[in-house]
């Protein structure tokens, strides 16, 4: 015989009803009875998190992605173009591949030796993942739309934030955060650092940025051995006390960049400073700081001085002078560090672009339910002799 359609609805669930497990006293036309009564938990399923989260995933990648200056610079300039193969590799043209003569009577013979100068650049993908776990525990005591946005910013937006943060300190000082991934972890990206000697993978060993004198820099970035005489170097300057040799040190990489890229026009970009060494630049040039609001967010920048260009200076907590090892005197980043960047030589190259999966559920090792975060990218420097790093400045 069959059931009324009420006593049907107290014993199972139709698909209407599995958006909860249970219902409280009066949220179901036909609340479950039985053994529990009127009372039933209400919880959120893995459907209902699912639903909200499909239309919160892109912006929180997006987020992601724009969470901090240089990302955000190479984003919007598409520095960060998809690729496959098991490495990154640039070629760049390490000097001239010929030798003129000068012609003083008229029967000189043309030099017609051919010189190979094109090296190739190389850096290994790095694939970093993040398990996402929310307690089942957690679903049981929430329930709604809110509840499911609260989840959300409480484990993966915070998830993500803890990764980026991490991802960028490493990126400026070789050093992790610890939020989400271990400084170990990290090893396989490169760093601006150049103090880092124990990257781990294909071109990424030591740091790209070196505090020492071109001629000074022997060390292998990116799989080629840094040289002058071939133009694979940074260039670099110690301020000596910010009051005489501050703004000039400064102006002084910026122009020596600038004339690698090919002319003050073509000059850098984007320069990042430790906060320290920001303050004094902002005491210093506070008469041009200007405040601009782009995508709802108020973001202080300033300029290196009308002969510089337009290089935006941002201070970033990232930068923690304090986590470099050198010690403090000269050249030391220690006592200051600027990097100064032009962001057409730089790329992050994307094998997997950052994405996170939907939620499921766990069997037998955890009551939790995983969404899975994952990338695989590296950084790659095109044109070193157009970035430069100074130290000094925080004093």
């Amino acid at each position: 015989m069959g059931s009324p359609e009420g006593s049907t609805r107290s014993q199972t669930r139709t698909s209407e009803d599995n958006l909860f497990n249970y219902c409280l006293p009066g949220c179901c036309a036909q609340p479950l009875t039985g053994v529990l009564g009127d009372w039933c938990i209400m919880s959120i399923s893995t459907e209902v998190l699912n639903t909200t989260f499909s239309d919160l995933r892109g912006p929180l990648i997006n987020s992601f992605v724009r969470s901090n200056e240089l990302w955000e610079t190479l984003d919007k300039k598409a520095r960060m173009p998809m690729e496959g193969g098991s490495l990154i590799e640039r070629s760049f043209a390490g000097g001239a591949p010929a030798r003129g003569v000068g012609v003083y009577v008229g029967d000189e013979l043309l030099n017609m030796t051919r010189r190979q100068q094109t090296k190739r650049f190389k850096v290994e993908p790095h694939r970093l993942v993040v398990a996402i776990n929310i307690p089942k525990k957690e679903l049981n005591y929430n329930s709604g739309k809110l509840a499911v946005i609260r989840l959300i910013e409480e484990y993966p937006q915070t998830t993500m934030q803890g990764a980026m943060s991490d991802i960028n300190q490493y990126l400026l000082t070789g050093v992790s955060r610890g939020l989400v991934f271990q400084t170990a972890e990290l090893k396989g990206l490169l760093t601006l650092n150049g103090e880092i000697s124990d990257g781990i993978g294909t071109g990424v060993s030591d740091g790209l940025l070196d505090f020492a004198a071109p001629a000074s820099q022997g060390d292998t970035v990116q799989n080629v051995a840094k040289s002058s005489s071939y133009f694979h170097f940074n260039n670099f300057l110690d301020i000596g006390t910010w009051a005489t040799d501050g703004l000039l040190d400064l102006r002084r990489v910026y122009r020596q960049c600038a004339h690698y890229a090919g002319g003050m026009g073509k000059g850098p970009d984007l320069v990042i400073m430790d906060d320290e060494t920001y303050a004094n630049f902002e005491e210093t040039k506070r008469t041009n700081i200007r405040v601009q609001v782009l995508e709802d967010k108020t973001e202080k920048t300033n300029m290196l001085g009308l002969d510089l260009g337009v290089a935006k200076v941002y201070s970033s907590l990232d930068l923690d002078r304090t986590l470099f090892t050198t010690a403090s005197g000269a050249d030391s980043p220690a006592d200051g560090c600027t990097y100064i960047l032009n962001t057409d030589y730089l790329e992050m190259p994307m094998h997997e672009a950052p994405k996170i999966t939907e939620f499921k559920e766990r069997v037998g090792d955890q009551d939790v339910v995983t969404a899975i975060f994952s990338m695989q990218f590296n950084m790659i420097c095109t044109k070193t002799p157009a970035q430069g790093v100074v130290s000094g400045g925080a004093a």
